[in-house]
């Protein structure tokens, strides 16, 4: 299977604290990918230098062939598009605008979008199901609307590869279950690779081609759902002993009394 991302011993430190410590990740194209682990494991930081919002202190890290360190902001915002786990607007933009914004690196700092530009974010609009709330003011909206309005923004910047950290996190299950759907089918219909960090055990049982499992700052396993969500590994990683049950078809993981 063809790769897309390699990561070698990656690390990575805030104020002398390291938070990666040595991970070596190669991840396929057109897959899409959960990564979980407790708070603080170091999600959010692989999910930022996978995206080159972070340049890693060490290691090395190819994407396509290139070096991502070695590609301008503007390039790799052609190729991954990062949705972060709060989107907030501080600006009573239309929804419309926001989705527009995606196409940024293809406008230009001093340029004017052009036809193409509006299509591709209406199509994007359409895509996530938004159409109907382009007029409204992205400030007036839900916080599972903002999710998705994000999800669109990313969405027209046409990457190869979606980067997303905890995208359904305090949404209802109406608009959990819409988003995970919606990241699935991307794969198969815009052939985008998708990359996401969730605490959510039970998507990652039905949504994720492979799951990474990060513990201290260390890939701690890796592989299908069913190699990876274990008994053993799930206590392990968050520290409470679980058992995974299987009723009538359904799979539940439970704690432990």
């Amino acid at each position: 299977m063809e790769r897309l991302i390699e990561g070698e011993n990656i690390r990575f430190s805030y104020d002398g604290a390291e938070v990666l410590k040595g991970i070596n990740i190669s991840l396929s194209k057109e897959r899409v990918i959960g990564l979980l682990g407790a708070n603080g494991a170091g999600k959010s930081t692989l999910l930022k230098i996978l995206s080159g919002i972070l340049n890693p202190k060490s290691g090395r890290l190819v994407y396509n062939g290139r070096e991502l360190t070695k590609l301008d902001k503007r390039e790799i915002a052609k190729r991954i598009a990062y949705v972060p786990q709060d989107s907030t607007f501080g600006f009573p933009f239309s929804v419309a605008e926001v989705v527009l914004m995606g196409r940024a690196p293809y406008v230009g700092r001093f340029g004017f979008e052009r036809e193409r530009d509006w299509e591709i974010a209406v199509s994007a609009m359409e895509t996530v199901g938004i159409s109907h709330l382009k007029d409204r003011l992205v400030t007036e909206i839900s916080g599972g609307e903002k999710q998705l309005a994000s999800l669109a923004r990313a969405l027209a910047q046409e990457p190869e590869v979606m980067v997303l950290d905890e995208p359904a996190t305090f949404l209802d299950l109406k608009h959990k279950t819409r988003i995970m759907k919606l990241l699935r089918s991307l794969k198969g219909e815009k052939g985008i690779s998708v990359i996401a960090a969730t605490h959510d055990v039970f998507s990652a049982l039905f949504y994720f081609d492979e799951i990474i499992m990060l513990k201290d700052g260390r890939i701690f396993a890796e592989g299908s759902s069913e190699e990876v969500l274990k008994e053993e590994v799930l206590t392990a990683v968050y520290g409470i002993e679980v058992t995974i049950r299987k009723e009538n078809g359904k799979i539940f993981v439970l704690p432990m009394e």
